[in-house]
């Protein structure tokens, strides 16, 4: 009885090992082992004259997100149209009670003002990671003229050519480290228009040959999913072996749709399931 004992105390204490072991090359490796719940804002618009319900829709929106309970928060861009909307929405924004994490969009970043930008919420191109998952946040107004006459250009002028060329540097450098683990991109400008929609118009996506550079280096990395915005319309929708989950905007509609934000569960395996959160009664 007593041999019999011991062997299974080290069957025991072997099971134990090894799942030591196993945790340890999870966290080593970056590959996701458990359910993650992400919550993505998108288009918050604060200040903006189309949008006068914007700062009360996001205080709705942060009390329904604390409701959830998420792993972490993302905001895929154009937080709000100046300085003073940018800290009006930090400001609400501190009632999240999980971390967040920016994305810059177009009507924050312009063709050279990302200093700005940094200024006020720092990197606008960075890694994070959230039990396992790792997100690559991409500053997609450095790879597209998004203003004026010349808007979906993609010739930059040198300055802004320069940090395209320098966050491109950095995106590469992340292949190596990345290898194994659920990579998910986020940054504001779509790659790809959903059959069309919302226009024909370049400015609704991000144009050759900054298109392929990326897709290119999401291909090295496994990327199988992407976090967008700047539709203000929540649509999943594939192109190019890359699924795009595009945030709702919690301020107006200029193509459609509803007042809101999304909700993706990603697997242990790297499969992400959306679904889309309305804001009652919100306003644009």
């Amino acid at each position: 009885m007593r041999k019999f004992n011991f062997r299974r105390t080290g069957a025991r204490h072997t099971t134990l090992i090894l799942l030591l072991w196993a945790f340890v090359f999870s966290i080593s490796t970056g590959v996701c082992r458990a359910q993650v719940t992400i919550v993505q804002l998108s288009d918050t618009h604060i200040g903006i004259s189309q949008a006068p319900h914007a700062a009360q829709n996001l205080r709705q929106a942060v009390t329904m997100i604390n409701a959830l309970h998420p792993d972490a928060v993302v905001l895929s861009g154009d937080v709000g149209e100046n300085p003073t909307a940018w800290q009006i929405a930090k400001n609400i924004l501190k009632g999240l009670k999980v971390p967040l994490f920016y994305a810059p969009g177009n009507h924050d970043v312009h063709l050279h003002n990302v200093n700005q930008y940094r200024a006020a919420f720092g990197p606008d191109y960075y890694r994070f990671d959230v039990r396992g998952v790792v997100f690559l946040v991409i500053d997609s107004q450095l790879l597209e003229v998004v203003e004026g006459a010349n808007a979906g250009s993609t010739n930059l002028p040198p300055d802004t050519l320069a940090e395209a060329n320098k966050m491109l540097a950095w995106l590469s450098g992340q292949v190596a480290s990345v290898h194994g683990a659920t990579v998910i991109p986020v940054q504001h400008i779509p790659l790809f228009r959903d059959n069309g929609f919302p226009s024909s118009k370049p400015y609704w996506v991000i144009n050759e040959p900054y298109r392929s550079r990326e897709l290119a280096l999401f291909a090295k990395m496994g990327v199988k999913h992407m976090l967008v915005g700047h539709w203000h319309n929540y649509r999943v929708y594939s192109n190019s072996g890359i699924t795009y989950h595009v945030g709702a905007a919690t301020s107006y509609l200029p193509v459609g749709g509803t007042l809101g934000f999304a909700v993706h569960t990603i697997s242990p395996s790297g499969s992400v399931t959306s679904h889309f959160v309305a804001l009652p009664g919100a306003k644009p």
